[in-house]
């Protein structure tokens, strides 16, 4: 198979960068041979995607030496001496969300079953119209025409891509549901003209009680074009929520894919069709956790829009935030979290106008690279809540999310300048207990961006995808194994004793207190077993308090940072004094080797106000040297493209390879069986890891 497949290009088109991987054959094997990053091109002036796809396909074939551009075009087919390319493949995020209105009959059951619905593709809930009344009162008469004159007027506003219908149990009453749909009916037609048609029919989804499906459908017909799926809330205790999210996916890949700029142009050179990042990443999640037996944790914050997926066999849950980000959905995180959830995290004093100003500066430069200590503090403290809050939606749905493998992708994340700086943000992100039979999380960080990559891959070539995921992502991303301690204790008091023997080595000992993040040096390639000793109101895993727990063999892998200990406990709670709290957050940002030494911030002094710039119509910064911009693009062209930095002009293939991108929000539909099955065939059924047992 990887014979016939020949050189690849795998392109994942993001709302600020776009990241390009050439993938070739290797003794036999699938694997990555070059990778770049260039500024994507979906907005003015270019409005075209594969302008970044070009300029990044330029920098792989000047790194690695092959000709893969010949007058500005992809060769195509691969030759004879081994330069082009036969296949490209893309995935993207930039294509904007899917506008969508809920319309349920209860807000606390079918509602937030549609709610969740909605949730695994990049989609933005403009309302939610339920039955209950906006006071707390329930609709007694859906003949009051007051609230249903409110409501077609809110519809004849929002005016969104698509329209979800939702409840009534099965076997139940459908008037309801019913005349909920002739509300719908009332706003479905769209007076405008799209080729060649005067009026459109809005996407309606009915995912309600199915007595009443006939009925629904003579209410909307030649007003809308449905599609009827299984119930949401077939019972009370029960939810039905693929059948809908198949069918918004599938919405999202015919409404809005096809807006993306350039989306004729990739279409012609793609071998697969063109997905989402989403669903690459939902594949390649599901993957792993049918070939493991493991419960996997993808996690993945971009500049638009925040995903945690969580799979286990036979089962996987996306919780995708189509609007939230730390770049062009900085401003939906703010509106969620608020200033005060963002300041927490920062190890300097910092005024709240001072920070305001800076994210109001990030919200309108989202390209602009953090240029100092200060900003990247609080990019990661953006990507800390942006984190917590997609897994209170996660836990919304699934309410115990158990997993022992976190996978963490994502520009702000990969891009991280100390690997001690990723996982404590992931941390207190995420705060994984470890409550469970697989007490020992393994954490991995996709430094290379291949997570999309590989997902992407499986639609041309499972077996390629196979290769790539064991060779390159899960060789080279490694970063910890956590250990977190459960219980109770006075801050400074010791919780446990934690000893780690490496096959073939020494043995080392620590003493861990509450309050703190130990760590064990663990080197990759290296295997060893860990004891622990907790304290009587201690415990790890599912262990009883003060009972001592040691893993089998050389159970622990080998990472960039070894076993790392978490005793702050879960909730996390900071502490309260400004002060103490950044003295903490120092501590545990020495204890993984992102800083030494004493807190240079402790004269306590608030970093100035910084006031919040215009742009003047520009994306580049008003100040000279405050940060990154871009002149105009040549891919293509032969020659070499520039930007600006600190007022001295430079090649692009020298600008810092993060956060400069191009605005619009991410998306994405969902894996089908199909493409899970083709994985499946590739792998052969894994034998049951051993974990934890007790002493």
């Amino acid at each position: 198979m990887a014979d016939a497949l020949g050189a690849v290009l795998v392109a994942e088109i993001g709302s600020l960068i776009t990241r390009v991987t050439l993938i070739d054959d290797v003794d036999g094997e699938s694997r990555m041979v070059g990778h770049a990053e260039a500024i994507s091109s979906a907005e003015p002036p270019y409005q075209n995607v594969l302008y970044g796809i070009l300029e990044a396909v330029a920098q792989i074939s000047e790194k690695t030496g092959r000709q893969l551009l010949r007058a500005g075009q992809l060769i195509m087919p691969q030759t004879s001496e081994g330069d082009g390319v036969n296949h490209v493949v893309a995935v993207t995020s930039a294509a904007g969300p899917m506008t969508l209105v809920i319309t349920a009959i209860a807000s606390a059951f079918s509602g937030q079953s549609a709610l969740r619905a909605s949730r695994a593709t990049y989609t933005a809930v403009l309302q939610m119209m339920t039955l209950d009344d906006a006071s707390g009162r329930a609709v007694q008469n859906l003949d009051d025409g007051s609230w249903v004159e409110r409501q077609v007027e809110t519809l004849l506003r929002l005016r969104p891509d698509a329209v979800l219908i939702a409840g009534g149990l099965e076997d139940g009453a459908s008037d309801a549901v019913k005349r909920l749909a002739h509300l719908v009916g009332l706003t479905a037609l769209r007076a405008r003209v799209d080729q060649g048609r005067p009026v459109n029919a809005r996407p309606v989804i009915y995912a309600g009680n199915g007595a009443a499906r006939g009925q629904v459908l003579a209410a909307l017909s030649d007003r809308a074009e449905i599609s009827v799926v299984d119930n949401l809330r077939p019972t009370l205790d029960h939810e039905r929520l693929d059948p809908a999210r198949q069918e918004l996916a599938r919405l999202y890949e015919q409404l809005i894919l096809p807006r993306l700029p350039g989306w004729s142009d990739l279409r012609r050179i793609s071998a697969a069709p063109t997905g989402t990042v989403c669903e690459a990443e939902g594949l390649l999640t599901r993957f792993l956790a049918e070939r493991t037996g493991r419960r996997v944790l993808t996690v993945d914050v971009g500049a638009s829009a925040s995903a945690v997926l969580y799979a286990a066999p036979g089962r996987f849950h996306p919780a995708i935030l189509g609007t939230v980000g730390v770049g062009y959905g900085l401003t939906e995180l703010l509106a969620q979290r608020g200033v005060e959830s963002i300041a927490r995290w920062l190890p300097f004093p910092i005024t709240p106008q001072a920070l305001t100003n800076r994210l109001l500066n990030r919200a309108l430069r989202p390209q602009v690279l953090p240029s100092t200590r200060e900003d990247l503090y609080i990019e990661h403290a953006l990507l800390r809540e942006a984190l917590r809050l997609a897994r209170d939606t996660l836990l919304d749905e699934i309410r115990s999310a158990d997993y022992d493998w976190l996978l963490a992708t994502g520009g702000g994340m990969i891009h991280a300048p100390e690997p001690g700086l990723a996982l404590l943000t992931l941390l207190d992100g995420l705060e994984p207990d470890g409550a469970h039979d697989r007490p020992i999380i393994d954490v991995y960080l996709d430094t290379l961006g291949l997570v999309p990559v590989s997902g992407a891959l499986a639609r041309l070539s499972p077996q390629a995808a196979v290769s790539l995921t064991d060779r390159d992502l899960l060789r080279n991303t490694p970063l910890a194994a956590v250990l977190g301690l459960l219980g109770e204790g006075s801050e400074g008091t010791p919780a446990a004793e934690v000893e780690l023997t490496t096959v073939g080595g020494a043995t080392q000992r620590v003493v861990v207190r509450h309050g703190d993040i130990a760590r064990l040096e663990l080197p990759p390639s290296r295997f060893g077993q860990v004891t622990v000793r907790p304290r009587p109101t201690v415990r790890v895993g599912l262990a009883a308090p003060g009972e001592t727990v040691s893993s089998e063999g050389g159970d622990i892998a080998g990472s960039l940072l070894g076993l790392v200990i978490d005793a702050r406990g879960r909730p996390l709670h900071l502490p309260a004094d400004a002060a103490a709290r950044r003295a903490r957050i120092w501590e545990w940002l020495v204890a993984l080797d992102v800083e030494q030494g004493d807190n240079v911030y402790v004269s306590g002094a608030p970093l100035p106000v910084e006031p919040v710039s215009a742009t003047n119509g520009s994306l580049a910064p008003a100040l000279p040297g405050e940060g990154l911009t871009l002149d105009t693009p040549l891919a293509g062209t032969g020659e070499v493209a520039t930007g600006v930095s600190g007022g001295r002009r430079i090649p692009l293939d020298e600008l810092p390879a993060e956060e400069t991108e191009t605005p619009r929000p991410p998306f994405s539909p969902l894996p089908t069986e199909d493409d899970l099955d083709a994985l499946r065939k590739t792998v052969e059924t894994p034998k049951k890891g051993r974990w934890f047992g007790r002493k």
